[in-house]
């Protein structure tokens, strides 16, 4: 009876090559989305997929083939609150002028997020583009929620812009349907706010000193 023979081992270089070459997929594609994320946020507004954009006016419902959204007012204040990691409220003031936009969105088919590598921004006259303030706790605002098929979820969106950006602004919105942080196939729409130069100073000028996000009433 012959003697079994012991099973061949793998090389220990042979096992270093395949852990490599995993190593090295997975950071290609990470590099990779990074490249997308990077060039996605390079390109100006106007060339980043333009025909994806849908665009309406404050107070409309704008359709896409994967979400509707709405803005329904915007108001702005001097200062705002925010909760600390106790709960407790902290005002925050400004400078300059927080915008806070209140948005209700729904989706047509699967869920979606709000990217907050992405988040809905306003987008100036000139070109300038404001994201979401980092002052205000998440929690206090949409990008808490996520949008459902055929269920509307409503939020604010809380902006601080110079005062000379306001006239003009528009606001855009992208949620992401999936894991990657900006979804270049995704429809963006475009909504004017209808701040006319007189509307902004009107706006701005009965701005109030406080708003409360954490204890607010509706």
């Amino acid at each position: 009876m012959a003697a079994a023979r012991p099973e061949a081992k793998r090389p220990p270089q042979a096992r270093r090559g395949i852990v490599g070459r995993i190593v090295g997929i997975v950071a290609g594609l990470a590099l990779a989305a990074a490249a997308v994320w990077a060039q996605t946020n390079a390109m100006p507004y106007e060339e980043r997929g333009s025909f994806l954009t849908t665009k309406g006016k404050i107070g409309q419902v704008v359709k896409t083939n994967r979400y509707s959204v709405k803005v329904t007012s915007v108001t702005a204040a001097r200062a705002v609150d925010t909760k600390t990691f106790s709960g407790e409220a902290l005002k925050v003031r400004t400078s300059h002028v927080f915008l806070l936009v209140n948005v209700s969105a729904t989706t047509v088919r699967q869920p979606m997020d709000l990217s907050t590598l992405s988040p809905p921004a306003l987008l100036t006259v000139d070109g300038r583009r404001y994201d979401t303030t980092d002052r205000v706790d998440q929690s206090l605002t949409l990008l808490s929620k996520r949008f459902q098929p055929g269920l509307w979820s409503s939020g604010l969106l809380v902006y601080e812009l110079p005062k000379d950006a306001v006239p003009g602004v528009r606001f855009i919105f992208a949620p992401s349907a999936g894991a990657i942080p900006v979804d270049t196939s995704t429809p963006e729409a475009e909504i004017d706010l209808g701040l006319t130069p007189g509307a902004a100073d009107k706006l701005i000028s009965q701005a109030p000193a406080y708003r409360s996000l954490v204890n607010k009433t509706s």
